[in-house]
């Protein structure tokens, strides 16, 4: 497999939009370190580096960020972050559908109250931990 490096992005330069549902081209805006999708409508903006595009705005709250080594390739920064968020959303909503059958099937049995309990306290800490990964992010 074939590793293309990682090359500064040209203000000067056409490129074609990294969004895969339209055949657009980004075209730079004039006066800034961005540049345009014809098609799309998305705007994108040259980070530090120079050599890595973000995505701003757009109708999904994650923002992706690509480098251009003759072609987008996308950076999986925030992906980790992700997983770990979507893993503590299923978590927690399956936890709050056992707290559910748990009062809907009035348990109680020696296991139905500790139960409620544990399973109470457990939803508490990943609704605490999801705000904490929140807040870190803004």
């Amino acid at each position: 497999m074939h590793i293309h490096k990682p090359q500064k992005i040209d203000l000067e330069q056409i490129y074609p939009c990294p969004c895969p549902r339209k055949r657009g081209k980004l075209k730079p805006i004039a006066l800034t370190d961005a540049f345009g999708c014809d098609r799309c409508s998305l705007l994108f903006q040259i980070e530090n580096d120079g050599y890595s595009l973000l995505q701003l705005g757009g109708i999904e709250s994650q923002q992706h960020t690509w480098q251009w080594t003759g072609k987008w390739q996308s950076i999986r920064g925030n992906d980790q972050k992700t997983r770990l968020e979507t893993i503590l959303m299923y978590t927690v909503s399956l936890l709050f559908f056992a707290l559910i059958i748990v009062w809907v099937l009035n348990l109680k049995s020696t296991l139905g109250i500790p139960l409620a309990i544990l399973l109470f306290t457990l939803l508490g800490l990943l609704i605490w931990r999801l705000l904490v990964i929140r807040q870190r992010d803004i």
